[in-house]
């Protein structure tokens, strides 16, 4: 059984049922257009608060931060997992409780921890010793206490490329297991730090739920054994980093890959007393949104000049991440391989080197799939490119 995204109708491509071409934007087509379907979204969602043993999840609001996106999530009563003082005004713009947010990030500036602190949020996931240090300063200068959690390493190898792998020793974020003596010191230490949750993110874009269950054995031991010392220690915090196959577009695949994720938590913390929490973002919007583009130039017969660029999607460039493309109407039944390449002044400016499309002309429509995380969010003017326009059906 399947459940297709996209699909051609006499030609033209649907999107999650949706006929393209007929959106007015592409009817009368300018430059690159974001075109979201929430309603992706809030399923999803629905998929993970279903879990009966998450006790909340932090949307990963660096994904994708649009106030519409993150109303869906306001509204399903989720709180959000943010990296600086920037995404915490952004939430409170947006609705958002300061109980609603987790402070994650490696570099938390002295305004940025003020402002947490005189707020006082759900939880600042600490990084480092220093970070701690720092954040233990300002909350005796103030006399304000202040929830924290640990963001430990599970040195757990990630099946995904490096730039996303969070968790290895070597890794600028979260926190060695030989370091821990000293921040667990450093709280003894200060009674307004309360050592709230222990937390651990192995990376993004991992697909397989076995690396999870791996990290979640070995930092479920750790957590029972420090609760002995903090009986302040109630969160136990799994992170995200939940992928999807950007190379496949079966939303029922996506659906069991929940479905394993889960079943792999439920076995390893059956009997496991600590409130759940989750920090999930790309899995949940990344399938809800397509690039519209427009094919400027052929050269060289099979090179697609387009007048979408990295300024509008990094994620190729950047990691050579895989984006899918689709023709907006077939024109043939014929395919061939195309190189596929932006308007931006960069070599590095290439989606695909060889990529399978039907027979494309100048000046056709092609869309590109699954831009709805790490896309806009990552948007620059670089060239002085405009930032796409978002829309959404």
């Amino acid at each position: 059984m399947s459940r297709d995204l996209f699909t051609y109708q006499n030609n033209e491509l649907y999107f999650a049922d949706a006929k393209l071409s007929d959106i007015p934007a592409i009817k009368n087509y300018q430059e690159p257009v974001l075109v979201y379907q929430k309603s992706l979204i809030s399923e999803r969602i629905t998929w993970v608060k279903s879990w009966t043993k998450l006790k909340q999840l932090h949307f990963a609001m660096k994904s994708n931060y649009h106030p519409e996106i993150l109303k869906l999530f306001k509204d399903a009563g989720c709180g959000l997992d943010v990296v600086s003082l920037g995404e915490i005004k952004h939430g409170l713009e947006c609705g958002f409780k300061p109980s609603d947010f987790i402070f994650s990030g490696v570099a938390k500036t002295i305004p940025e921890i003020e402002f947490a602190i005189d707020n006082q949020i759900f939880q600042i996931n600490v990084e480092s010793p220093a970070e701690l240090r720092r954040i233990s300063d300002i909350a005796s200068k103030k006399n304000k206490k202040v929830s924290v959690g640990l963001r430990v390493n599970p040195l757990i190898e990630t099946p995904t490329h490096p730039y996303i792998s969070t968790a290895l020793k070597d890794s600028k974020f979260g926190i060695d297991l030989e370091a821990v003596p000293e921040c667990l010191d450093i709280i003894k230490k200060n009674p307004l730090v309360e050592f709230k949750c222990l937390s651990f993110h192995i990376g993004s874009q991992i697909l397989d739920p076995l690396v999870f269950k791996e990290s979640v054995e070995k930092m479920k031991t750790y957590f029972l054994d420090l609760k002995k010392q903090f009986s302040t220690l109630t969160r136990f915090d799994v992170g995200g980093g939940l992928g999807i196959d950007y190379k496949s577009h079966d939303l029922i695949a996506d659906f069991d890959r929940w479905n394993n994720l889960k079943a792999a938590y439920d076995e390893s913390l059956k009997n496991f007393d600590a409130d759940i929490l989750s920090e999930l973002g790309r899995f949940i919007v990344a399938r809800s949104a397509v690039f519209i583009c427009q094919v400027q130039y052929i050269k060289n017969k099979n090179m697609l000049v387009l007048d979408l660029g990295m300024n509008n999607n990094m994620r190729p460039s950047l990691y050579q991440a895989h984006h899918h493309f689709y023709n907006l109407k077939k024109n043939s039944s014929n395919q061939v391989n195309y190189s596929l390449v932006g308007p931006i002044c960069e070599s590095s400016d290439v989606f695909h080197r060889s990529f399978p499309l039907f027979e494309t002309k100048e000046m056709d429509l092609l869309v590109m799939a699954d831009c709805g995380a790490y896309v806009r969010s990552m948007a620059s003017n670089y060239n002085l490119k405009n930032i796409a326009q978002e829309i959404f059906i």
